[in-house]
Order: structure tokens, then C-alpha cells, then sequence
């Protein structure tokens, strides 16, 4: 994985690691589950990426290993997760621009909130530290601290 580095829309580079979070950490009174891994690595993206798929019989999430630029070079707008990462309030989630027409969530709201949680690695976490990058009609990707997950659409 690349470092955590993104691009802000003036076109200045950012680090989250080199600026200190002032925030508490926020505790989540029930956490979603983690995502567990396969052993494999495939490549997505025409190739652009590699991930390592949940180990669910059908896949929804995967863990990016290499390609972590070329996720946050496409994307089209970024967004910072809420403080509850249960998204049960979460308007831009359930309604507005990470919904279909219909009304529905684009996302699975609970596959959501379990790579949030994975990424946070415990139930308290700092929503500042992570970034939604949402690319249109193709797999969000959530960056946190250490790490990203892509989460294919419904």
C-alpha cells in the first residue's frame, strides 16, 4: 500500500501522517464485524489494482494492496465517514449522492460501516483520520490510518 497521501482540490498534496489528530477517539457502542481475507491476491481495475478479497462466498469488499493512487486519481468526490460509523444517520449515504434514483443506498450500508471498522481496528476511532472516495457507478474506496478497502456496488 501506498502512504496515505491524497490530493486536496486546490491540488496540494496532504499526509495524514504527518499532522497530528486533535480529536478523542470516538467509541461505537456495537461495532460491525471485520472483514476476514483470502490468502490470494487478484487484480482489478484493468489491472490498475490488486486487492485481496473478503472471504465471503460472494465477494463485496476487498482489501487494496498495490493501486491506492490510481483509486484516489478517479475518483469524484471525497467525503469523511460520520462519528458513528454505523451510518444510521448518515444523509449522504442513505439519500443524495451515494444513492440510486430509487432512494436506495449505491452501497451496502453494512458492508460500509464493516470496512470503516475494519480499517479502525477497534471500536473507538477518529473519522478525520479516513476518507470516502467515491468514483460514480464503480467500487467506492475507503482509506483509513494504515490501509483501504473498495466496496462494489449493489
Amino acid at each position: 500500500m501506498t502512504e496515505p497521501t491524497s490530493e486536496v482540490r486546490d491540488g496540494s498534496a496532504t499526509n495524514r501522517n504527518e499532522s497530528p489528530i486533535d480529536g478523542q477517539p470516538i467509541a461505537v457502542a456495537k461495532p460491525p464485524s471485520p472483514f476476514v481475507w483470502k490468502d490470494e491476491v487478484v487484480s482489478a481495475f484493468d489491472g490498475a489494482v490488486t486487492v485481496r478479497p473478503e472471504s465471503a462466498r460472494y465477494s463485496i469488499a476487498g482489501k487494496v494492496v498495490d493501486g491506492a493512487e490510481y483509486l484516489v486519481a478517479t475518483a469524484r468526490e471525497t467525503f469523511t465517514p460520520p462519528t458513528d460509523y454505523q451510518f444510521q444517520s448518515w444523509d449522504v449515504l442513505q439519500s443524495g449522492r451515494l444513492a440510486l434514483r430509487s432512494g436506495e443506498p449505491q452501497f451496502p450500508p453494512a458492508d460500509v460501516s464493516r470496512a470503516v471498522a475494519t480499517l479502525a481496528k477497534h471500536p473507538a476511532y477518529q473519522p478525520e483520520r479516513f476518507t470516502i472516495f467515491y468514483r460514480g457507478c464503480e467500487p467506492v474506496y475507503i482509506e483509513g490510518p494504515d490501509a483501504g478497502i473498495v466496496i462494489t456496488p449493489w
